[in-house]
């Protein structure tokens, strides 16, 4: 199936959205139907205290506090702040796991066709990604003269819209940041000044176009989707939306550690809290000549997974290594070329002296996996189990502890059948030094190193 086409379920706890482009996925978005501080969502925010090291404490009135970043001296443009100042304040970053959401004092509203921004600075800017000059120029004319307090951007959206509908869009927007400014001033503080589209309608805005094909299995959302999408379908197939059109399959195999290429070669991804790193490995490709082959490919790959998984913040590519200058530039090339379609900006730093590709990534929404994957409680997050030996020792080691006091000498160890048998030549040897008695009881759990003793005295 060709072109760009937004497959919506509405029908789990999560909206979900699956971009596809030419019949493969590219992007995957979840929303959580009831979080409530959305990234767009603005505050007349009070600033609770500032920490020493620029941050400060801002109270928009959900259950925590949330960040934000002053400038030198702990100004806002210039203004001094301090504990208790009162300001509209926006969310540009969503919290997830311990983090706290984090609000920025440039707040904008976001339309189809424009950004209308109130940065202090009354600029005119047109998305990077509209190329041809004289269309630039001419969006940028259209929009130029609407306002001489705020800057205002246009979006990729607009490159092919009628430059009467971007002009009309920017206005409105202005006018609608103008009257929420002038409420800001006689509301007292915390309080919600202007809520983001709800979260079905961000996600759309977020991950589609005017060149998508949207299809959704809810009828409601299909005729609110229909007002803003004129090319909208409904699905009432019996079949799960994803399930039948392939993608169910992909989402399930989204997160797999190890990703096979065709030449051959395979990537490696692991997600850690400082970066994530992609290994590029030769697997069973063992001709020499295909490595470079293996690199692009792997570039590709990790481009993709890069932006379906959003992974943000540092990204280390390890591809395998390149003595010649000029294949490390055309791998710089075409990585760069892979990551143009992202709508997230991503920056290639460049190749470090130890051979490592190096790439940020803006962090706006929590990774993909924090959706969908929750810490595990057995593991505690290391997704490894000790060996049963190293475990052994540590139950002799407690045993000891207790017998050697000299008033228990029975003792129930329950524990995994292997850790018993790895332990059971230990635990003889203490029954004969201590003169005690250690029964044993098998257990089954699903932690493999998890043991319990009961202490007696006969």
């Amino acid at each position: 199936m060709s072109g760009r086409r937004i497959y919506v379920d509405c029908l789990s706890p999560f909206y979900r959205a699956a971009l596809t482009e030419d019949g493969r996925l590219s992007e995957l978005i979840l929303e959580d139907k009831h979080n409530t501080v959305l990234p767009g969502n603005i505050y007349e925010g009070r600033i609770e205290r500032i920490m020493p090291s620029g941050f400060a404490f801002v109270d928009i009135g959900e259950k925590e506090p949330v960040f934000m970043q002053l400038g030198r001296d702990n100004t806002i443009r210039g203004m001094k702040v301090k504990g208790n100042t009162e300001l509209p304040v926006q969310v540009i970053k969503e919290g997830y796991d311990e983090k706290r959401a984090v609000v920025s004092a440039d707040i904008s509203r976001s339309g189809k066709y424009c950004v209308v921004i109130d940065d202090g600075k009354n600029s005119i800017g047109v998305s990077a990604k509209i190329t041809d000059d004289e269309k630039r120029e001419a969006l940028a004319q259209s929009v130029k003269d609407i306002s001489d307090k705020f800057s205002i951007v246009v979006r990729t959206a607009g490159r092919d819209a009628d430059k009467d509908a971007v002009s009309a869009e920017a206005k409105s927007l202005c006018d609608e940041m103008e009257e929420m400014l002038k409420r800001a001033e006689y509301t007292k503080a915390p309080a919600l000044l202007y809520r983001e589209d709800s979260p079905l309608f961000r996600l759309l805005r977020d991950i589609g176009g005017e060149d998508c094909t949207v299809l959704t299995n809810d009828e409601q959302d299909y005729k609110k989707i229909k007002e803003r999408y004129a090319d909208t379908e409904l699905y009432m197939g019996d079949i799960p939306l994803f399930m039948n059109f392939g993608i169910e399959k992909e989402v399930n195999e989204l997160f797999r550690r190890k990703i096979w290429l065709r030449s051959g070669g395979y990537i490696v991804i692991d997600e850690t809290e400082a970066m994530t790193v992609i290994d590029v490995n030769s697997g069973k490709a063992q001709n020499v000549d295909k490595l470079f082959k293996i690199n692009c490919e792997a570039a590709k790959e990790a481009a993709r997974q890069i932006r379906l998984r959003n992974l943000s913040g540092m990204i280390i590519i390890d591809f395998i290594n390149m003595k010649s200058g000029e294949e490390k530039e055309r791998l710089y090339f075409l990585l760069k070329d892979e990551l143009k379609n992202d709508r997230v900006r991503t920056h290639i730093v460049g190749m470090t002296e130890l051979g490592l590709m190096q790439l940020t990534r803006q962090k706006i929404r929590k990774p993909l996996s924090r959706y969908i994957y929750h810490t595990c409680p057995m593991c505690g997050g290391l997704g490894a189990i000790k060996e049963k030996e190293l475990v052994a020792d540590d139950i002799l080691a407690q045993l000891i502890n207790i017998l050697s006091t000299g008033y228990y000498n029975e003792i129930t160890l329950s524990a995994n059948p292997q850790i018993l048998e790895t332990a059971r030549p230990g635990l003889e040897a203490l029954e004969k030094k201590y003169n005690a008695k250690i029964r044993l009881k098998p257990i089954n759990t699903s932690r493999f190193d998890w043991y319990e003793t009961e202490k007696s005295r006969i």
